[in-house]
């Protein structure tokens, strides 16, 4: 296990995440989704064959497809819908607070090759008190080469606090991956992560080459703002070191 795990600073202006207790068994997955109807079942059939998760919830992102319906063949599993489409982060944020659960478990629904072994081996250092967040990295070459692409996978493990002190501006669109990463380095018990056997369906592929570029380029561009204002926040908490 790779761990990160930066001294703690006060760049987001928020409260240090506190020590996380061992043996919570409160666990929730959330999946955002919107027209996975081909692949969700997936996601869920291995969910809820996962002993350690206690609550599955599926937010819609106002799917055209028929992805609620495949969703409402899993008994045991929440259905949230939004009324439009909001993003990815809006849709984990409504999640998010749909459950009491002390530990999350976030999962793109597009994932393959996910197993109730690769689940409970991402949750277990947040369970153990390890880490604040622990993220599953995607077995293909992009994540494998290039870190800090690697560490913006959507399969990941946190404690509840660790959503809770992740400022606004983090909560848009594809930015939520790089501020969580910031907020457990900065501010936790930092976060740890492992290459696991998955991977993702690709854009182009789900939405066709012109659509599934543009949604790409769309998604890189959220990246690269999320790191931006990361890098600002660093540099001010620099500047403040400075002051006499």
């Amino acid at each position: 296990m790779e761990r990160n795990n930066n001294t703690p600073s006060p760049c987001l202006g928020g409260p240090q995440i506190p020590g996380i207790p061992k043996g919570i068994d409160s666990i929730a997955a959330i999946i955002p989704a919107y027209n996975e109807a081909e692949r969700i079942g997936e996601v869920l059939g291995v969910l809820t064959r996962t002993a350690r998760i206690r609550e599955i919830i599926v937010v819609d992102d106002c799917s055209t497809d028929n992805t609620a319906e495949v969703v409402l063949k899993f008994r045991t599993v929440k259905l949230l819908r939004n009324s439009r489409n909001r993003g990815k982060s809006y849709s984990l944020e409504r999640g998010v607070n749909a459950t009491d659960a002390k530990i999350l478990f976030f999962c793109d629904a597009d994932l393959r090759g996910l197993t109730p072994r690769i689940v409970s081996q991402t949750i277990q250092p947040v369970i153990d008190g390890e880490v604040g967040m622990f993220i599953a990295v995607r077995n293909n070459i992009m994540q494998k080469s290039i870190r800090w692409i690697a560490l913006c996978s959507g399969e990941r493990a946190l404690t509840r606090t660790t959503w809770e002190c992740l400022p606004p501006r983090f909560k848009h669109r594809f930015r939520v991956e790089v501020g969580l990463n910031h907020v457990a380095g900065r501010h936790g018990s930092g976060f740890g992560y492992a290459i696991m056997p998955v991977y993702q369906t690709v854009k182009e592929i789900k939405y066709g080459i012109l659509h599934g570029t543009v949604r790409r380029w769309w998604m890189i561009y959220d990246i690269f703002c999320a790191l931006l204002l990361v890098g600002l926040c660093r540099g001010r908490n620099a500047i403040l070191a400075m002051a006499p």
